[in-house]
């Protein structure tokens, strides 16, 4: 199982989630975020990460991002010595395309803010573009990552109920 916790912002954060068992680091990269947190200070926490125990490596470091363009992206992966990549604005399959060409060996996560039925059916256009796909809470009042990046709120039963979810 993969646990991510987001939002780090303090090196002490990332040694204390890492040394706790946590699989993944995630680090807001919106600048219109609270938790907003630069390319550089984001590295200096990496830079202080412990490798794991028994495989020697290091944490997933996942960079949350929400329209921007893929050089954008690209600047802060390679500033921040990022893993992985997850997605939260209005993305399109293309953008994805994109994106993995230009970072071919680079976790892409997609975020898809569920509003109805129609979204879940949307997702198949991602399938081969981004290696996972994260499902929010529609909220009307918000982008996904611009003031909450996640928004806690439950799904409609509807939308729990569809089929093959």
């Amino acid at each position: 199982m993969r646990i991510k916790i987001c939002g780090i912002t303090q090196p002490d954060q990332g040694v204390a989630i890492a040394q706790l068992g946590a699989t993944a680091l995630g680090f807001i990269c919106v600048s219109q975020s609270p938790r907003y947190i630069s390319p550089e200070r984001i590295r200096l926490i990496i830079d202080q990460l412990p490798a794991h125990p028994l495989t020697g490596a290091l944490i997933d470091r996942v960079g949350v991002f929400a329209n921007v363009t893929v050089t954008e992206i690209c600047q802060v992966v390679a500033i921040a010595n990022l893993n992985a990549v997850q997605l939260h604005g209005n993305e399109s399959p293309e953008f994805c395309q994109q994106l993995r060409a230009a970072l071919p060996e680079i976790e892409i996560l997609k975020a898809l803010r569920v509003r109805d039925l129609k979204v879940l059916a949307e997702a198949d256009a991602y399938a081969n573009l981004i290696d996972a796909l994260l499902l929010d809470a529609y909220h009307p009042s918000c982008l996904a990552a611009r003031e909450k990046p996640w928004t806690g709120q439950a799904y409609k039963t509807s939308v729990q109920a569809a089929p093959g979810f």
